[in-house]
C-alpha cells in the first residue's frame, strides 16, 4: 500500500479542495435543475426520489460505514497488504449483498416508498407514479456509491484525500447533461433521473482504478474473518445514529410535502446552498479528523489527540463564522445569482433565501457535530452519538411544530438548525475525557470573531452599490482574511 505522508494543514488543503470541486458543479448542477425545470410538484417528485437513495447511502456509505471500517483497518494495517485487501474485499462482497436487497426491494416497492416520503401528494396520483419511475432509476445508485466508500475510506487513510471527494464531481456532470437532455426534449426530468444512474457508475469506477493503484487487489478466501463481522456490528448502532440525523432532514421532507407547492424545492435549493461551505471545509476535516484520530488511537497517544481536537475546532471557527455571516447578509442575492432564471422566479428565490437564513444560523453547530462524532467513532464508541441523535431528533420535532405556524417552510429549516444545537452541545459534554482548551484558544477565537464582524460590515456597505454578488464575495473575503493578517493571525500555524 501506498502511503502518501501529508501534513495535517495539507491533508484538510487536499480534502477541502477535492470538495470544492465537486461543489463547485454541484452548484452547476443545481442551477441547471432549477433553470430547466424550476419549483413545482415535477420537481418535487424528484427531489423526493433521489434524496431516497440519499439517505440509504448515509446509513451505508460515507457516514456509518467509515465510520466503523477506518479505526479497524487503521488497527489492522501493519498486518500487511495481503491483509487489509481481503478485509476489503469481504466487506465489498458482504456490503453488494445487502445493500443489493435494499435496492431491489425499494424498486419492487417503490410507489409505496414514495407515498411514505411524499404523503402530501397522496391524492395526485400522477404524481406518484410520476416519482416511483424516478426512484426506480435512481436507487441503483445506492450500490454504486456504497461500494465506492470502501475505496474512499481506504485512500484516505492511505494520505489521499483529493481523487476521492472531487469524485462527485462525475455525478454531478452527469446530472447536469441529464438535465440538459431532458430540457431539450420538451422538459423530460427523467433524464435527469439517468444522470444519477451514469454518474454514480462513472464514481466508483474512478475509485476503484485508484484504489487499484494505491495497492488494492482484490482477494477472496472462504474464510469469514472476524473483522469483518465486527465492522457490521459497529455499523449498526452507527447506522441508527446517521439514520435518525437523516430522518431530521426527511421529516422536514415529508411536513413540506403538506405546504404549498414547491416547498420541498425550495428547502432542497436552500440546503444545498447551505451544504456547499459545510461540504467544502466542515465535512472535509472531520474526514480528515476521523483518519488521523483512528490512527492516533492506535498510539495511544492521548495528549496529542486533545490538540488534534482543539485545532479542529479552530479551523472551523476560522472558516465557517465567516461563511455563516456571508450567507445570511446576501442569501437574496446568492439565491437569485445561483437560481433565478428561466422557469425559477422572483417568488422561488425569496421564499428559497428565507430558509437559506434558517439553515445556515446553524452552521457552526452542524460542523461542530460532525466533528464530535468522529471523536466518538475513531474510539470505536458508535453508541453514544446515536443516544444524541435521538434526543435531538425529539427536539427537532418539538421545534417543528413551533416554528412552522408562523414560518411555514423556512420553520422546518430553523427547526432542523435548532436541534444540531442540542446535539452539538451534547456530542460535546459527554467527551468525557476531553474539554477545548479555551484558555489557549480565546484570544484566537476573539480575533476570528472580530475579523468576521469587520467583514460583515464590508458586506452590508457593498450590499448598496448593486455589485455583482460574486465580487461582493471576493472582495469580503479578501477583508476578512487581510484583518487577520493585521491581527497577527498565520492560518498555517493555526492548523500545524
Amino acid at each position: 500500500m501506498k502511503e502518501r505522508n501529508y501534513t495535517l494543514f495539507k491533508k484538510i488543503i487536499n480534502s477541502s479542495f477535492g470538495v470544492f470541486t465537486s461543489r463547485i458543479f454541484g452548484l452547476i448542477r443545481d442551477l441547471a435543475v432549477a433553470a430547466f425545470f424550476g419549483a413545482s410538484k415535477y420537481t418535487d417528485a424528484f427531489f423526493v426520489a433521489f434524496a431516497i437513495p440519499n439517505l440509504f447511502r448515509a446509513l451505508f456509505a460515507e457516514g456509518a460505514l467509515s465510520s466503523a471500517f477506518l479505526p479497524i483497518l487503521a488497527e489492522n494495517k501493519n498486518k500487511g497488504s495481503d491483509y487489509a485487501n481481503t478485509y476489503m474485499t469481504k466487506l465489498l462482497f458482504y456490503l453488494f449483498i445487502l445493500v443489493g436487497f435494499v435496492t431491489l426491494t425499494i424498486i419492487i416497492f417503490s410507489r409505496y416508498f414514495v407515498i411514505i416520503f411524499l404523503p402530501g401528494y397522496v391524492n395526485d396520483q400522477d404524481t406518484v407514479i410520476f416519482a416511483s419511475g424516478i426512484l426506480k432509476i435512481v436507487m441503483p445508485y445506492l450500490i454504486f456509491i456504497s461500494l465506492s466508500s470502501i475505496f474512499a475510506g481506504f485512500l484516505n487513510l492511505l494520505g489521499s484525500y483529493f481523487i476521492p471527494y472531487s469524485s462527485t464531481a462525475l455525478l454531478n456532470i452527469s446530472m447536469i447533461a441529464g438535465a440538459y437532455i431532458g430540457w431539450k426534449l420538451n422538459g423530460n426530468i427523467f433524464y435527469l433521473a439517468y444522470g444519477v444512474f451514469v454518474g454514480g457508475l462513472l464514481q466508483f469506477v474512478l475509485l476503484f482504478i485508484y484504489s487499484y493503484y494505491f495497492g488494492y487487489k482484490m482477494e477472496f478466501k472462504k474464510e469469514i474473518d472476524g473483522n469483518v463481522k465486527k465492522t457490521f456490528l459497529l455499523i449498526i448502532p452507527s447506522i441508527v445514529g446517521v439514520g435518525i440525523s437523516q430522518l431530521n432532514f426527511t421529516i422536514g421532507r415529508i411536513v413540506a410535502s403538506f405546504l404549498k407547492e414547491g416547498s420541498i424545492s425550495y428547502l432542497y435549493y436552500a440546503n444545498r446552498l447551505f451544504q456547499f461551505p459545510l461540504g467544502v471545509f466542515s465535512i472535509a476535516l472531520s474526514s480528515v479528523a476521523l483518519a488521523e484520530l483512528s490512527k492516533l488511537n492506535t498510539e495511544n497517544t492521548t495528549e496529542r489527540q486533545y490538540q488534534l481536537i482543539d485545532k479542529s475546532i479552530a479551523a472551523i471557527f476560522l472558516i465557517i463564522l465567516p461563511a455563516t455571516a456571508g450567507l445570511i447578509i446576501l442569501s437574496d442575492e446568492i439565491t437569485k445569482f445561483i437560481y433565478q432564471r428561466n422557469l425559477f422566479g422572483a417568488e422561488d428565490t425569496k421564499n428559497t433565501a428565507e430558509a437559506l437564513i434558517m439553515y445556515s444560523i446553524g452552521l457552526i453547530f452542524y460542523s461542530l457535530v460532525n466533528l464530535f462524532t468522529k471523536v466518538f467513532h475513531s474510539r470505536k464508541d458508535t453508541k453514544t452519538p446515536v443516544k444524541i441523535a435521538f434526543i435531538s431528533f425529539i427536539a427537532n420535532l418539538i421545534f417543528m411544530l413551533l416554528f412552522i405556524k408562523w414560518l411555514s417552510h423556512s420553520g422546518i429549516a430553523l427547526a432542523s438548525t435548532c436541534a444540531a444545537l442540542v446535539n452539538s452541545l451534547l456530542l460535546y459534554i459527554n467527551i468525557k475525557d476531553y474539554k477545548f482548551n479555551f484558555k489557549a484558544n480565546s484570544r484566537l477565537i476573539i480575533k476570528f470573531i472580530f475579523a468576521t464582524l469587520f467583514m460583515s460590515a464590508i458586506l452590508i456597505i457593498l450590499k448598496n452599490y448593486n455589485l455583482n454578488v460574486l465580487i461582493v464575495i471576493a472582495i469580503s473575503a479578501i477583508s476578512y482574511f487581510l484583518c487577520l493578517k493585521l491581527l497577527n493571525i498565520n492560518i498555517r500555524r493555526v492548523l500545524k
